[in-house]
């Protein structure tokens, strides 16, 4: 495969990420992430100028995605924690409830 094919697929598979991150489905993001790895590996340093653009989009598509991530890793973290505490409310009500 040719370096404007790989860098094109690489462009495709970060789109195909931050598609999946946008609509939430996190199991695909990291699906497509670990499909995009080794193409992004296969990648030699190249000086052209659209190389060099696509590379700056793939890094920008990434900083973004990374972003998003952490948004909804604190967004799940917060819902975790808010139904640990009305698990924990219920099972004192069970406990008070059969003194």
């Amino acid at each position: 495969m040719s370096q404007h094919e790989l860098l094109t697929n690489a462009v495709t598979l970060t789109r195909a990420m931050a598609a999946a991150a946008a609509a939430g489905d996190w199991i695909e993001a990291a699906r497509v992430a670990e499909l995009r790895s080794p193409v992004i590996m296969q990648l030699q340093n190249d000086r052209d100028s659209a190389t060099l653009q696509a590379a700056r989009d793939i890094q920008a598509l990434d900083a973004s995605l990374m972003q998003t991530a952490e948004a909804a890793r604190m967004s799940l973290g917060e819902g975790f924690r808010e139904a640990t505490a009305r698990i924990d409310a219920a099972s004192r009500y069970q406990q008070a409830a059969r003194l």
